[in-house]
């Protein structure tokens, strides 16, 4: 687990990095390598608690994973509100008129 860890942990710094080169990426780029951060220490403490064998390591391992856990879920309940304002504000325009599928289309041909 612990090399896993820490792959996902430097994927996720990385991807933050990538990110924080965009002009529009730069204002959330510090939750992917925050989480990345938090990943890598989970593993550390993962491969410490192999080692020595402390269950106060293995309690701050779980407290890790938790706080990452935790995050994410938070990041996804508000991913998934977004989403739905989204979809609601494109019917109510739609609905309105204002909004054609075929109209966007057509714009974006010619």
């Amino acid at each position: 687990m612990k090399g896993w860890l820490k792959l996902l942990g430097i994927v996720q710094i990385v991807f933050g990095i990538l990110q924080a080169v965009t002009v529009f990426g730069i204002i959330w780029a510090w939750l992917p390598i925050w989480l990345g951060v938090i990943l890598n220490s989970a593993g550390n403490k993962a491969q410490e608690y192999m080692e020595k064998g402390d269950e106060t390591l293995l309690m701050e391992f779980t407290k890790k994973l938790k706080l990452y856990f935790i995050i994410n879920g938070i990041m996804m309940l508000i991913s998934l509100g977004m989403l739905a304002i989204s979809m609601i504000v494109l019917a109510i325009l739609a609905a309105l008129g204002l909004f054609s599928l075929p109209g966007l289309l057509e714009s974006f041909r010619g």
